[in-house]
Parts: structure tokens; C-alpha cells; sequence
């Protein structure tokens, strides 16, 4: 009866073996996303202040993105430039511009952070909060009050 255990406990141990190898080789793939209705979803569910999308010229100009390396860019900032509201919404063309993408993301944070910190504390509070999440070729930035809730819409878009 002993060794029967054991050899079911080894058949367990070799089945799950094999399972977990069987994915160790796979790299998930981001679900792609229409990130206009993700910025409409953002809009319907969070109070936003008024925004305006950057043309594709100024993506480049501010933030060094090139449009023609994202199949789609939603790039909405605050219009009255009373607030650090920010949101970006980019499909990058491959895993090196999305890289690419979420350093300058990344780099936005810290440059509204470091503008801030000195003369609003409100304001600082909310660009210290803000979050970049990147899923594959997905690449999202949100700077709002509402960030956390942003992302939450975000990530489950892609689920």
C-alpha cells in the first residue's frame, strides 16, 4: 500500500511537473486594446476636467513619441493647464517603443513632481501619485486624482 502512495505521489509530482514547463516557454501576449474607448470609458466613469488630445506633432515635441510608431495614441492633457491632469493611452509598434514609451511616461512623473513640489502641495501630491502601467505594447500614463481608478478601468480592459 506504501509504495502504491508513493507511486501516485510521484505521477502527481511528474503531471504537474509537465504542466508548469509546458507554459514556462510562453511569453503572454497583451490582449489588444482600442484605446479610444478605454479613454471614453475613463471619461464616463471619472470626473475629468476639461481635456484636450495632443496632435501628433506636439506628442513629439513635448514628449519625444513618435506617432508613426503607435498604431493608436490617446494623449489628453489638462486644456486649461490649471492642474497636472495627464492621460495617455498608446499601442506602441513593437516592444522597443513601448520601452521607449513608458521611460518618457516615467520621466513625465518626475518632471511634474520636481515643477510642483515647491509651490502646491496639492498639486505635487497628485503627480507623485501618478502611475505608468505597461502591458506588452500597451503603455498607459495617468496623472489625476483619479489615477487609481483610471488604471483599475485600464487594466481591466485588457482582461
Amino acid at each position: 500500500m506504501e509504495k502504491r502512495n508513493k507511486t501516485v505521489a510521484v505521477l502527481l509530482l511528474l503531471a504537474a511537473l509537465l504542466g508548469l514547463s509546458a507554459c514556462g516557454g510562453q511569453k503572454a501576449e497583451a490582449k489588444p486594446l482600442d484605446m479610444q474607448a478605454i479613454y471614453d470609458s475613463i471619461a464616463a466613469q471619472v470626473e475629468l476636467p476639461d481635456m484636450m488630445q495632443l496632435s501628433e506633432k506636439r506628442m513629439q515635441k513635448y514628449y519625444g513619441i513618435d506617432a508613426s510608431a503607435c498604431p493608436q495614441a490617446v494623449v489628453m492633457v489638462n486644456e486649461a493647464g490649471l492642474s497636472v491632469d495627464e492621460i495617455w493611452l498608446v499601442e506602441a509598434a513593437d516592444e522597443k517603443e513601448a520601452e521607449h514609451i513608458q521611460s518618457v511616461a516615467e520621466s513625465r512623473i518626475e518632471q511634474l513632481c520636481a515643477e510642483t513640489e515647491k509651490y502646491s502641495p496639492e498639486l505635487y501630491a497628485v503627480s507623485k501619485a501618478g502611475q505608468v502601467i505597461r502591458q506588452g505594447v500597451n503603455v498607459a500614463l495617468f496623472i489625476s486624482p483619479d489615477a487609481a481608478a483610471m488604471a483599475e478601468i485600464f487594466r481591466n480592459a485588457g482582461k
